[in-house]
């Protein structure tokens, strides 16, 4: 068996499930990009890669892997959508919603970024210090979307209930245990069913009646003669949901922490708020906020030397290869000004090298590329340059926990404390 010398002799599939690995996974897979770059994790019963090489080349890979698990993992809780198809299903169901998540067709829904922003910025206590994560963060993805699916906004607080339940049921690492009976995924699947009522006769109406908002678009969208039916419209609302909510959520958390963490990098930032963009970025590669991605290998593949046998799942540690060191230099290191990451929007297909810049892995790549990515990143860069209208002189409150926590498949602090001087 592979062992590392971590002072003691400890097996990698220790390691994997070791206290120390789950408060900072960095050292070990550092390790292990170097040593056991291709390991199969017994206990999550699917093989890790975690080279940045790697991890590009299976995200490139549509011939050899699939993503079916997702009706087994993430669509128990959500049903089926365009994410449990391959091929040119997937590629049809894509059209259908894609464009309205990028370029001018998304800049209608900035102003319902900026209200909601300022709406829960008004509201921080009058005491200078705040939760970020509490008053901010986990408010205002869930709340932009409920605006531009033009839900009422007086059902915010039943949105982001089920957000959060949604969320706490969804476990790769339970559910690819086939623990698919306890009590938070039942919970997260009953809020899905509720959701698909609620929006059910929204949609029904919006068929015969549209308006401008996205329920409208989506209804009425259609990609080579085809139009997404009642129960997949109702998933992705759900999908929507969840994962337009939560890596936004984790995102500006992160970025956040990362910044007071880095008085210098913070400095710079509010000396120039501009460089919020490259400061998602950077966020996006030294800390993501989903650290990896299931597929599933039909076909017998080989990664740095080592065969992955057919039907295997593979997860793809995109954290791991954002902080490759063969790829960045000094990867551990937050900086806004690095001169190896390709800053500002990302690039799908990642692995460029243009004048030696990379792309961040942190939405995946290739087909199954994240949809909401510009809009993850508009939320955050606009949603931080009005925090800055509030927050002068931001800092770590005295007491504040920046310690990261892996929860529901992402990786973040449980608050972000900030202490600052009134505007």
């Amino acid at each position: 068996m592979y062992v590392f010398n971590m002072g003691t002799q400890l097996s990698i599939d220790e390691l994997l499930n070791s206290e120390e690995h789950h408060a900072d996974p960095y050292p070990l897979w550092k390790r292990m990009r170097h040593e056991a770059p291709v390991f199969f994790d017994k206990k999550l019963n699917a093989w890790l890669l975690t080279r940045y090489e790697d991890c590009v080349e299976a995200f490139s890979n549509h011939t050899d892997f699939s993503n079916q698990l997702y009706s087994k993992t993430l669509g128990v809780v959500f049903g089926p959508t365009m994410l449990d198809k391959d091929g040119h299903e997937h590629v049809v169901q894509r059209r259908i919603v894609a464009p309205e998540f990028v370029g001018k067709r998304f800049e209608p829904y900035y102003e319902a970024i900026e209200r909601n922003a300022r709406n829960l910025i008004n509201e921080f206590p009058d005491d200078g210090v705040v939760d970020l994560v509490n008053a901010f963060t986990t408010r205002l993805p869930v709340n932009v979307i409920v605006d531009m699916l033009g839900m009422d906004q007086s059902d915010h607080e039943r949105f982001h209930d089920w957000y959060t339940t949604m969320m706490a049921g969804l476990s790769v690492k339970d559910l690819l245990e086939s623990q698919f009976s306890s009590e938070k995924q039942n919970l997260g699947v009953l809020a899905h069913q509720q959701l698909a009522e609620y929006v059910a006769p929204i949609i029904e109406d919006r068929k015969s009646c549209p308006v401008g908002d996205l329920i409208s678009k989506i209804v009425h969208a259609e990609a080579e003669g085809q139009k997404l039916t009642l129960t997949e419209i109702q998933a992705f609302i759900s999908l929507l949901l969840v994962a337009g909510g939560e890596t936004t959520d984790k995102g500006i958390a992160n970025m956040w922490t990362q910044l007071l963490l880095n008085p210098e990098q913070l400095d710079a930032v509010l000396d120039d708020q501009d460089l919020f963009d490259a400061a998602f970025s950077e966020m996006m590669r030294h800390s993501p906020p989903v650290p990896g991605q299931l597929r599933y290998a039909v076909n017998e593949v080989t990664f740095s030397g080592v065969t992955i046998p057919a039907n295997q799942a593979v997860y793809i540690q995109l954290a791991s290869a954002n902080n490759d060191e063969t790829v960045f230099s000094d990867p551990r290191s937050f900086k806004i000004d690095r001169d190896d990451l390709h800053l500002s929007k990302e690039r799908k297909m990642g692995h460029h090298g243009d004048e030696g810049r990379y792309g961040h892995l942190g939405f995946g790549l290739g087909k199954h590329f994240c949809l909401g990515y510009e809009m993850a990143r508009v939320e955050a860069v606009m949603g931080s340059t009005l925090l800055c209208g509030k927050m002068k002189n931001p800092r770590l409150a005295p007491g504040a926990d920046t310690a990261f926590i892996m929860k529901s498949g992402t990786r973040s602090p449980k608050e972000v404390l900030i202490e600052y001087d009134q505007a």
